[in-house]
């Protein structure tokens, strides 16, 4: 599933199947006796949670046949998955979250928080790595160490060195131009497979590496609206001469330097509005509701996750209502926690949640949202 830039990651159409959803939050790690021994008995344990709240028993045995632990990955490590009609959905690993015991939750449409607050401000991207005989475009997002997906071109290198060592078929000076057209070419189709992996992938980050006059001729391809997530290392990652910590320790920063400007970004958004009459902000729980009701949130943003509060969640537009009052009372599918009903919202209007530093709200409201129109 293609994750849009700064998005949930989550796909709305989820939303919209009819049915009993069932999903589990679990501790994935292993690496001791005691973890070892947990994973033993999480199927079992993970089974009688779901049972205690009716699930289908097809929706059981999916769900527990999905958890097998994270191996050679380091601790604390946790997996999501979700089961809709015997089908598992969603199966993902999420490094670095902590889970002290087994969560499930059975119900008409899936929770997908704990997923969302995991890849909150996620992204795709690139990493591109050329040479003068071609390169290979690797495909990451930020939610996991493994890599998506590659492509690659294949160039020929064996003209290359013909063209330039053979003696008497070329002079010098045609030589070289016929070695330099060769790697413009292939930088040229380089480039295409990285503006092909960027249009359908919302990347914000491309990390070129390799040979320096290919990574050059490769940039030089590159078209401009994609020239602002273009980062160069300088390492020659095709040819196994870098030092691969080194590299990804490079990757990793620049990872974490497009997160920060985002985030400073939003709370640069969020000052502007502030100060300017709150037009384009909802502020607080029923004022973000409110601009859920209409789709009129961009961008929901979250500094206290609202557990204390529930919602009531509706079966169509406008997907969700304010948990006191008797509106929209035909389509009532039931009363949630907030997370829930306000994630379900966000993704089937189209909108986009982060999870911020509660200083980013204003008044200490907890809850925020960016509009994309004026509040009337």
């Amino acid at each position: 599933m293609a994750l849009r830039a700064d998005s949930n990651g989550i796909d709305a159409s989820l939303y919209r199947r009819n049915g009993s959803w069932s999903t589990a939050l679990v501790d994935a790690s292993l690496g001791t006796t005691a973890a070892q021994e947990a994973a033993d008995r999480l199927p079992e344990d993970v089974a009688k949670l779901l049972k205690s709240q009716q699930a289908q028993a097809e929706d059981v045995q999916a769900l527990i046949g999905a958890l097998d632990p994270a191996e050679g990955l380091r601790a604390p490590v946790a997996r999501f998955v979700a089961v809709h009609a015997g089908e598992v959905v969603l199966n993902e690993i999420i490094p670095g979250l902590k889970v002290q015991s087994p969560t499930v939750d059975v119900g008409p449409f899936p929770n997908f928080t704990a997923l969302a607050r995991a890849r909150g401000g996620s992204f795709s991207y690139l990493v591109a790595e050329v040479g003068k005989d071609g390169g290979e475009v690797y495909l990451y997002n930020t939610t996991s160490p493994e890599r998506v997906t590659s492509q690659g071109i294949v160039g020929l290198p064996e003209e290359i060195h013909h063209a330039r060592k053979v003696p008497g078929e070329y002079d010098q000076p045609k030589a070289q131009a016929a070695a330099d057209e060769m790697v413009r070419r292939n930088a040229d189709e380089v480039a295409g497979l990285i503006k092909k992996m960027a249009a359908e992938n919302y990347v914000r980050l491309i990390v070129i590496s390799g040979d320096i006059k290919a990574r050059e001729a490769v940039i030089a391809q590159i078209p401009a609206t994609l020239k602002e997530y273009v980062e160069v290392i300088d390492s020659h990652t095709r040819t196994g001469g870098a030092d691969v910590k080194q590299v990804d320790a490079q990757i990793s920063k620049l990872i974490e330097d497009v997160k920060s400007k985002a985030l400073a970004d939003l709370e640069a958004k969020v000052a502007e509005q502030s100060g300017n009459g709150r037009s384009l902000l909802a502020v607080g729980l029923d004022e973000v509701v409110t601009a859920l009701q209409s789709a009129q949130a961009e961008t929901v943003l979250v500094g206290q996750y609202q557990d204390e509060h529930t919602l009531r969640a509706l079966s169509a537009e406008p997907w969700l209502a304010h948990q006191d009052g008797d509106d929209h009372a035909e389509l009532v599918a039931g009363e949630w926690p907030a997370p829930e009903v306000l994630l379900r919202a966000t993704a089937l209007t189209d909108a986009t949640i982060r999870y911020v530093p509660d200083s980013v709200i204003p008044d200490g409201a907890g809850i925020a949202a960016l509009l994309r129109w004026a509040k009337s």
